[in-house]
C-alpha cells in the first residue's frame, strides 16, 4: 500500500512538472515540436539545375535575327526551279512515284501498281477516281513535298477500281463458345494506278485557286 501511495505522489508530481514546462514553451515551438508536417513545409524547395550539360546544344534565342536572302541563293532557287519545269514541259521525268493517303494509310505508288484499300469502300468495279490526298511527289531528279498536302491542281493521279474481294480467312484466337465468329474474312478494293503527272510550272500561282470545285 505504502509502494502504491508512493508512485501515485511520484506520477503526479511529474504530470505537474510536465504541464509548467508545456506553459512556459511558445505555442509555435509545440507546434514544430509535435506537427512535422509544418516543419516540412518551411524546408527550402531546392533549385533545378542550370549547369548545361558538353553534349546540349544552346537554346536558340527567340530574337535571333533571320539571315537576309540574298542574290545567290535566290539565283539558285531560280535555277533549280526552270530545271524542274523544262523537265516537265519536255516530259522528261521519267518515271515518278508518289505517296498519297486513302482511307486513313498512306502508301507509296507508281504507274500501274495496285493498291489494295481495306474495308468497306464506296467505289464500285470500273469507277475511275482522282486521289487528291498526295504528301509527296518525285522522280529520279527532284521531290516535291507538300506541306502536308500538295496543291490538287498541281498533280493528277488517276486510278480505278478493278476489283472487289473478299481476304483470306482470319482466325480470333479469343474464343467464345456457340457464338460462331472465330473465322472472318475482310472486305478489300483493288485500285490501279493509272498516271501520275504534274500539270504546269511548280512555282505558277494561280490568282483564284479552286473555280472547277464544289464543296
Amino acid at each position: 500500500l505504502l509502494a502504491m501511495a508512493t508512485l501515485l505522489g511520484f506520477s503526479r508530481l511529474l504530470n505537474y512538472a510536465a504541464n509548467n514546462c508545456l506553459r512556459r514553451m511558445a505555442p509555435t515551438v509545440i507546434c514544430k515540436q509535435y506537427y512535422p508536417a509544418l516543419r516540412l513545409s518551411e524546408i527550402p524547395i531546392a533549385e533545378y539545375r542550370t549547369a548545361k550539360l558538353p553534349w546540349m546544344r544552346q537554346i536558340p534565342d527567340y530574337q535571333t535575327e533571320i539571315q537576309e536572302w540574298n542574290e545567290e541563293r535566290e539565283k539558285i532557287c531560280t535555277d533549280v526551279t526552270n530545271e524542274i519545269n523544262n523537265q516537265i514541259a519536255m516530259d522528261n521525268t521519267g518515271r515518278m512515284f508518289a505517296i498519297v493517303q486513302v482511307c486513313g494509310k498512306q502508301f507509296k505508288v507508281t504507274e500501274h501498281d495496285i493498291i489494295i484499300i481495306e474495308g468497306f469502300w464506296p467505289p464500285n468495279i470500273g469507277d475511275r477516281l482522282k486521289l487528291e490526298k498526295v504528301l509527296l511527289v518525285g522522280s529520279k531528279d527532284f521531290t516535291l513535298i507538300g506541306r502536308p498536302i500538295l496543291n490538287r491542281e498541281l498533280v493528277s493521279i488517276d486510278a480505278t477500281v478493278i476489283e472487289k474481294t473478299l481476304s483470306h480467312t482470319k482466325t480470333r484466337f479469343r474464343f467464345r463458345p456457340r457464338k460462331q465468329y472465330r473465322l472472318y474474312r475482310i472486305q478489300h478494293t483493288m485500285l490501279r494506278i493509272n498516271s501520275i503527272s504534274i500539270n504546269g510550272n511548280i512555282n505558277e500561282k494561280k490568282e483564284v485557286e479552286g473555280l472547277d470545285r464544289v464543296y
